[in-house]
C-alpha cells in the first residue's frame, strides 16, 4: 500500500515532473512531452505520475503557469526600477526582450500553445492575466503623464504585437543571419511608439479644434 504523501512530497515531485517535462519540450517540442517519456526521465512508471497530475494536459498547464509567472516577475521587477514613465517603459521593453532571448522554451510555452480548458485552470488563468497586465500597464503610466492619449489597452496591444513579432521571427529563424535582433527590436518599438504618439497628438488636436468651435 502506497504511503500517504505529504504536501511537501507532492510539491517536490510535481516540481521534478515539471523540470523533466520542460527539458523534453525544449528538446523536441510539445509532441515530445508524453507521460511515458517523463516517467522514463524520472526513473518512474507512467502510472505513478497520475498520483500527481490528472493527465498530460495538466502537466503542460503546470509548465505554462510557471513560465507566465516567471515572465511577469521579470517585467514587474523592471517596472519597479523607478524613474520617469519613459524610463519604466524602456525597462519593461528591455526585460521583455531579455526574457525571450534567455528563456526561449518558456516563451514558446506561453505563446505557441493554446489549451482548450485554459480558462478552467485557475492557476494558469491567473498567471496568464498577470503576464498580460505586466506587458501593457506601463502604457497607463505614459497616458497618466500625458505622453500618449487614447485607449491604453489598444496602444499596449500594438506595442506588444510589435515586440512579439520580432521575437517570433527570430526564434523561428526567419530573420536574415546578419540581423542584429536587439537593434531590430528597439527600432521596431521606437517606430511603433512614435506612431502611437503621432496618433495621440492628432486626436488631441482634433479635440481642441472641436472645443474651440463650441
Amino acid at each position: 500500500m502506497p504511503r500517504e504523501l505529504t504536501q511537501e512530497d507532492v510539491q517536490d515531485f510535481r516540481a521534478r515532473v515539471g523540470e523533466a517535462a520542460a527539458a523534453l519540450y525544449t528538446k523536441g517540442g510539445e509532441g515530445a512531452v508524453t507521460m511515458r517519456e517523463i516517467a522514463r526521465a524520472l526513473g518512474s512508471s507512467p502510472m505513478g505520475l497520475y498520483r500527481y497530475f490528472r493527465d498530460r494536459d495538466e502537466i503542460i498547464a503546470y509548465l505554462r503557469t510557471a513560465a507566465f509567472n516567471k515572465f511577469a516577475q521579470s517585467l514587474e521587477t523592471a517596472f519597479a526600477t523607478g524613474g520617469d514613465p519613459f524610463a519604466r517603459a524602456r525597462a519593461v521593453g528591455r526585460a521583455y526582450l531579455d526574457f525571450a532571448l534567455e528563456n526561449p522554451g518558456d516563451y514558446r510555452l506561453m505563446f505557441d500553445l493554446s489549451q482548450p480548458d485554459e480558462l478552467g485552470n485557475d492557476e494558469l488563468a491567473k498567471a496568464s492575466a498577470r503576464a498580460t497586465r505586466t506587458v501593457t500597464r506601463h502604457v497607463d503610466d505614459l497616458r497618466g503623464a500625458g505622453i500618449v492619449s487614447g485607449d491604453s489597452k489598444e496602444i499596449g496591444r500594438a506595442l506588444w504585437a510589435a515586440a512579439h513579432g520580432v521575437i517570433v521571427l527570430h526564434l523561428a529563424g526567419r530573420l536574415p543571419k546578419d540581423t542584429d535582433v536587439r537593434a531590430l527590436y528597439f527600432e521596431t518599438m521606437r517606430l511603433t511608439f512614435r506612431g502611437a504618439r503621432t496618433l495621440s497628438s492628432k486626436i488631441e488636436s482634433l479635440a481642441n479644434s472641436k472645443r474651440s468651435l463650441t
